[in-house]
């Protein structure tokens, strides 16, 4: 499956810290997580390219995932799902026939700034910080 990964630099010591502080972080982190991949999502469903073949579009199969845990930390992936994966690779590297047409590497890229952002806010929001 094509993804994409963002790293942020700071917000498990804020995590951390809200902890520390005894407050339930956890649904909010959540919350976080999800509202700052829709961005992303949106981006990435406004780049892929979309054929007029009469089938599921990569478009309309980008999906953001339920939260994981991982040794980081908990995170979200945001891309295409099961039924395209497989056809975005394609488009996401390119073949020996086709060149590329990246759309998940630039949406990343270009909400990784507005990841951070979403995420502060969503967690001060949510913490009535």
């Amino acid at each position: 499956m094509v993804a994409n990964e963002i790293s942020l630099e700071g917000v498990n010591e804020l995590i951390a810290q809200l902890e520390a502080m005894g407050k339930n972080v956890s649904k909010v982190e959540n919350i976080a997580l999800k509202a700052a991949a829709q961005p992303v999502a949106e981006d990435m469903r406004s780049l892929v390219h979309v054929s007029d073949i009469s089938h599921k579009h990569i478009r309309d199969n980008i999906e953001i995932s339920g939260v994981k845990k991982g040794d980081a930390g908990k995170y979200v992936t945001v891309g295409p799902g099961k039924e395209t994966a497989w056809r975005a690779k394609f488009l996401e590297f390119g073949t020996k026939n086709m060149p590329a047409a990246p759309f998940v590497q630039p949406a990343g890229e270009k909400n990784a700034d507005n990841v951070s952002r979403i995420i502060g806010e969503k967690l001060k929001e949510g913490l009535g910080l």
